[in-house]
């Protein structure tokens, strides 16, 4: 919102400069974006007054004047077509500097000497207009200095409006809040309408079909117009506010939008059928309407129109149509001023992409009760600058009045909010300065009417915001919080992630953050990663699918790394897919934790080679994952392999399926060019979450000494080493803590079909020392349960 100083004197008396003004305003909450000077493009021109007007002996189209400015007589040769003998006009005498720099001289026309120059508003850098004379106010006194006569020197501060003060979109919101601010009493302009004797009712009628998407329609109906170019005055304030003038009968329509902040529509009024206006929705047929800007805009049941008897005329709050637009044949006029439903009038607005000076308003709340009073004052000054006549009465539907609520203000309240200690009556004061009604019910307690025009107050806190706003954020005492301070413990979800980044991360992983939206491409890598969910406005053709698992786009950023020729690789990522149901939209959302490793398992240096990672460097990997998170009774097993694995294992805590891990099928790392094997795996967190201990258990350390026997059984090939191990467990408890494969052998003399496999056993008792007869016995036992479970023979 512009807001020039100059027009905001005519409703508040200013006691400060512009610039701490501007400063008020911010603090107040009205932020004050730029501060604009104005100043004049021209100097030592004055008012003067034309005496005598005679022909140029020279020229036809050349006059020549004699002016005055109150102290010397000068001879002026002029061409203007508006030269009026009796007139007062900007005059620039010898040594005036007029706008582009030009310094006025003695000048001889067809040889006669002119000794200064009669202006037009070109000449003066004011508008484009060269048409003939600036005309001035003819009251003005003689010789006085045009810029201070005409008070072309200006400020204009760029305000930025927040959308819950709409009532702040004009001068006179504006100059309320000045007032207030500098405790300054406000001004309103004087209207008095001069009726015709002439009713309205008889020529106009309005009716109102949708009292909630129109709950009032005003409007004056004025005759005998004549329709030109508007009063400098008049454009000079349009110009400074960014808006354009366009006729005398439009610009006041626009001067008062600014002024009060009521969006006005003239009307042609002999184009309107039948004299009515009529506020409803469109009827069935009525699919497009052409606005004032020629585009045919289309239209859909929600729609408000404002229509004469047959057809649409305007869209409502948003822009009127070319077909009853003013013209310069136009010499009936019909002024609109209504309250539309904020909500309807936004909607229509955002779904045409057509936002004006009204919609922008309409959308955030007018006053319903300013509707009256901008009417009147655009009767005024139409009739003023158009040269018609009003006539009586105005038409005013209302079918539905608006009521703003009463509400209530504890002062203990506001205090306690604000740590201030502010009197009771302080705070009545600042509010009714606010120009809001406040009568007090008790010692405690001020009841405040709101005033239509404040849509934005609702509750006591906003209340209590208007005091501190008024009174200065500056007189907030600044204190520290006081209390006592207590941070919560993280869910067990949230602190088993961050191990198991952390114990990823301290094994050479990197981690990666994917988009959950992938290609068709990336999508069918895994080759069994079902129907993925597609996206029905997607950023691009490479994001168009929900992901259903975390392997492409990790497999993908593994590609990226080749590229940049980094070979040796570990990424993980956690993070969540998206499965499609089929009883739902919505998909079913899971955290996964993902990982990729290629390349070699250590850097080479010249103490070892440079060796490639195996199925054994990745199941270490997860093992220690696993161990770190707590997760008992872990075990491998080779059955089941989706089938983007070429070969690996399915993993388990319990009975609980965790994930899978293994190499990649080779035409995967073909389709995205990677060269050697590439290893994977992919972990339910969930399930992990649900599998993993709390927290770990303490275990002392042991007393008495252990007993080590080596063990090796002949077993066959497709019994996995994990599941003798579990066996050797089971069976050797309680004595039997631990039990290390270390050697796996096959060949001669071991069976085909078969394999030998040695282990380790550690024996301990927590509460004796075990002796050898002991667990020889104990060691036999687990021996014959082997050979009867596994079909085991020593070695």
């Amino acid at each position: 919102m512009r807001l020039s100083i100059n027009w905001l004197q005519d409703f508040v008396d200013l006691t400060i400069p512009a610039a701490d003004l501007a400063d008020r305003l911010t603090l107040a909450g009205l932020e004050v974006e730029a501060l604009e000077e104005v100043v004049p493009d021209f100097s030592g021109v004055v008012v003067a007054k034309v005496n005598r007007v005679e022909p140029h002996p020279q020229a036809d189209r050349l006059r020549l004047a004699e002016v005055t400015d109150g102290h010397t007589t000068h001879q002026v040769v002029c061409g203007a077509p508006n030269l009026s003998a009796g007139q007062l006009y900007p005059f620039a005498p010898l040594g005036a500097v007029i706008s582009g720099g030009h310094k006025i001289k003695a000048a001889k026309l067809r040889g006669v000497a002119s000794a200064g120059m009669l202006l037009a508003e070109d000449e003066l850098g004011l508008s484009p207009d060269h048409e003939g004379l600036m005309e001035i106010p003819q009251d003005l006194p003689l010789g006085q200095d045009l810029a201070a006569a005409l008070h072309l020197t200006d400020v204009v501060l760029e305000v930025a409006v927040t959308p819950n003060r709409p009532d702040c979109l004009s001068i006179l919101g504006l100059a309320r809040e000045v007032a207030a601010l500098l405790n300054q009493p406000l001004r309103h302009p004087e209207v008095i309408v001069p009726e015709d004797p002439e009713p309205a009712h008889t020529l106009a009628k309005v009716t109102i079909l949708d009292a909630v998407g129109c709950p009032r329609y005003a409007a004056r109906l004025l005759l005998d117009l004549t329709v030109g170019p508007s009063p400098f005055w008049l454009r000079r304030r349009l110009q400074l506010a960014g808006l354009r003038a366009i006729n005398n009968l439009v610009d006041v329509t626009n001067y008062v939008l600014l002024e009060l902040g009521q969006p006005l529509h003239a009307f042609d009024f002999a184009k309107l059928r039948g004299g009515e206006i009529v506020v409803r929705r469109p009827h069935q047929g009525e699919k497009n309407f052409t606005t004032l800007d020629g585009q045919e805009r289309p239209l859909t049941p929600e729609t408000l129109l404002i229509c004469d008897r047959d057809t649409p005329v305007a869209l409502a709050g948003v822009m009127g149509g070319l077909e009853s637009e003013v013209t310069e044949a136009t010499r009936q006029v019909l002024i609109e001023s209504a309250y539309f439903y904020p909500g309807s009038i936004r909607r229509t607005s955002k779904r045409l992409g057509l936002s004006t000076e009204a919609s922008y308003r309409f959308e955030r709340g007018v006053d319903p009760d300013g509707a009256i009073q901008a009417l009147e004052r655009a009767a005024q000054l139409m009739a003023a600058v158009g040269g018609g006549r009003v006539l009586a009465g105005r038409l005013d539907e209302y079918p539905q009045p608006i009521y703003r609520p009463r509400l209530t203000l504890r002062a203990s309240r506001a205090n306690a909010v604000l740590g201030t200690a502010l009197p009771r009556e302080e705070m009545r004061q600042l509010l009714t300065r606010l120009h809001l009604p406040v009568v007090q019910r008790d010692q405690d307690t001020l009841e405040v009417q709101v005033p239509p025009f404040r849509c934005d107050l609702e509750r006591e806190i906003d209340l209590i915001e208007e005091i501190a706003r008024l009174a200065g954020y500056d007189q907030v005492p600044v204190s520290l919080p006081r209390g006592e301070l207590a941070t919560r413990r993280p869910p067990a979800e949230a602190r088993l992630r961050a191990e198991a980044r952390e114990l990823l991360l301290g094994q050479g992983f990197f981690e990666v953050i994917n988009y959950s939206f992938l290609s068709e491409r990336l999508q069918a890598l895994p080759g069994d990663g079902g129907e993925a969910l597609r996206l029905a406005n997607p950023l691009s053709e490479e994001q168009s699918l929900m992901r259903t698992s975390l392997l492409p786009g990790l497999l993908d950023a593994l590609r990226r790394n080749h590229l940049k020729q980094m070979a040796d690789v570990r990424l993980f990522e956690l993070s969540k897919i998206f499965i499609p149901r089929a009883d739902s939209e919505l998909p079913r959302e899971e955290q996964w934790l993902s990982g990729v490793m290629a390349g070699a398992r250590e850097e080479s240096s010249w103490l070892a080679s440079k060796a490639p990672l195996d199925f054994f460097d990745l199941k270490g990997v997860v093992e220690a994952l696993l161990q770190g998170l707590l997760i008992p009774e872990v075990s491998f097993r080779g059955d089941g392999l989706p089938a983007y694995l070429r070969q690996g294992a399915r993993i388990h805590a319990g009975d609980l399926e965790l994930g899978v891990l293994g190499e990649l099928a080779p035409q995967i790392g073909e389709k995205l060019d990677l060269e050697g094997q590439v290893w994977a795996f992919e972990l339910n967190f969930q399930t992990l979450a649900a599998a993993a201990q709390p927290f770990p258990l303490f275990t002392p350390l042991p007393r008495y000494p252990a007993v080590y026997l080596d063990i090796a059984l002949i077993v066959p090939e497709e019994v996995p080493a994990s599941r003798v191990a579990q066996e050797l467990l089971y069976h050797g408890a309680p004595w039997l803590v631990e039990a290390r494969l270390f050697d796996v052998y096959t060949g001669q003399p071991i069976p085909p079909g078969k394999r030998s496999l040695a282990f380790r056993l550690s024996y301990r008792d927590p509460e004796k020392t075990l002796t050898d007869e002991a667990v020889n016995r104990h060691h036999e036992a687990v021996v014959q349960a082997l050979q009867a479970e596994l079909g085991a023979e020593l070695r």
